[in-house]
């Protein structure tokens, strides 16, 4: 079995991204997986991850995608629950990280947005959560301006 490049950690093959870390593999076999049927056409993932369980020493069965329109936080064993938010709706970004999170790379990031029903959203235990957020800032800059050109040409 391969090893992540990123954290070490063994994975399977043909795995797009490490299941410790959520780094990508770059396993070409992973090309044979089939695709998420809730990513629409023209989304593509970025990143995946999931709360490392460094610093609570639990581990969760949440599980976080990041796409170029959205967030999605899918979370539960049994009975599963699915947040999103659209990029285009986030408003500010912001990672917190206690003594003992910057100790061992983990933190927090909060998701404050637009949307009425979930105006944040926090994705905890986050491996290097200061780049991960701001994989979504860009991520964010880039669908707003997508937005911006498309609205100038209606």
């Amino acid at each position: 079995m391969p090893f992540c490049s990123n954290c070490g950690k063994e994975y399977a093959s043909g795995s797009k991204f490490c299941s410790e870390c959520g780094s990508g593999t770059g396993d070409s076999t992973s090309d044979n997986i089939p695709e998420d049927p809730v990513i629409a056409e023209d989304e593509q993932i970025i990143w995946e991850g999931k709360p490392s369980g460094l610093t609570s020493g639990v581990t969760s069965s949440s599980k976080y995608i990041l796409t170029n329109q959205r967030i999605r936080v899918i979370s539960g064993r049994i009975g599963k629950k699915e947040e999103e938010i659209e990029l285009i709706r986030v408003k500010d970004l912001s990672v917190k990280q206690g003594l003992k999170d910057r100790a061992v790379g983990v933190g927090d990031i909060e998701v404050i947005s637009a949307d009425e029903t979930k105006p944040k959203l926090t994705l905890k235990d986050i491996k290097d959560p200061a780049s991960v957020k701001e994989i979504i800032r860009n991520l964010v800059r880039r669908e707003k301006a997508n937005k911006m050109k498309y609205q100038e040409r209606i």
